[in-house]
């Protein structure tokens, strides 16, 4: 082999090397597995009693490329991404269904979980309530099942077992998945207690908002009025320093 040949072949490497390690990672890359259950082969029984869609000011949007995104009342777009594949099937609150896979929808900006996990009541015998506020789509790869939360702007990704053909019920104590093409003596029927999603839920929760971090031109965080979560100097504040009856310096008159 030539020097130039194998020269060319190592910069080659090293671009393509280079491009992998600068690709951003996607939302529902890396993402652990859940523990899903392998259910009994048999006849579910519907859910019910049936559930009333929710509605308010916020809206999400779903198009048939996958991408979607979430608005306020102003039409101000709060969020914007994609789904890993197009849209197949969709769902919203507790499991609503929805007839077709793109369009836009209202959601309410007061949703159990834009109080926290602290508000749901996991040993409750029916759930699906406390999923109210949430949009499920499932992408036609059938590898991932994508929940909005319009309420908080926030979506998350979660991995679904494997099969073909999948087809969801949303029942009081559990998420049911059942496969219609699945290879030879492998399982056609998952679930999943709604308490074992309970890590995935946490990132549709409010998230705290942390305080920026200064810069050349503002070195230190800037402290809003009536503000007590940030520590300040008590001397620089120039009425405590007259309570504590500290006087400036007076200047002193040259000669």
């Amino acid at each position: 082999m030539r020097l130039g040949t194998l020269l060319l072949i190592g910069a080659a490497a090293l671009t393509s090397r280079a491009l992998t390690q600068e690709r951003p990672v996607l939302g529902w890359e890396r993402i652990m597995p859940l523990a899903w259950g392998v259910e009994p082969s048999l006849p579910v029984a519907p859910a019910s009693p049936q559930l009333q869609p929710s509605f308010g000011p916020r809206r999400a949007r779903l198009e048939g490329d996958g991408s979607f995104q979430i608005s306020d009342a102003r039409g101000r777009i709060l969020l914007r991404s994609a789904l890993p594949g197009r849209p197949l099937q969709v769902w919203r609150d507790g499991g609503v269904p929805l007839p077709t896979p793109t369009g836009v929808w209202g959601f309410p900006l007061d949703s159990p979980l834009s109080h926290g996990l602290g508000a749901l009541q996991w040993c409750s015998g029916d759930f699906r309530p406390f999923l109210r506020g949430l949009l499920w789509v499932m992408e036609d790869g059938e590898g991932f099942l994508t929940v909005l939360h319009p309420a908080t702007a926030r979506a998350i990704h979660l991995p679904l077992p494997p099969g073909r053909d999948l087809h969801l019920r949303f029942l009081a104590d559990r998420l049911v998945v059942q496969a219609g093409d699945v290879e030879r003596g492998a399982p056609s029927q998952w679930s999943l207690p709604w308490i074992g999603f309970l890590p995935r839920l946490a990132d549709l929760c409010p998230q705290p908002q942390l305080v920026p971090p200064g810069g050349a031109l503002a070195p230190f965080p800037r402290i809003e009025a009536g503000s007590s979560s940030l520590w300040h100097d008590p001397g620089s504040d120039p009425s405590r320093n007259r309570s504590l009856g500290h006087r400036h310096p007076t200047p002193r008159r040259t000669p």
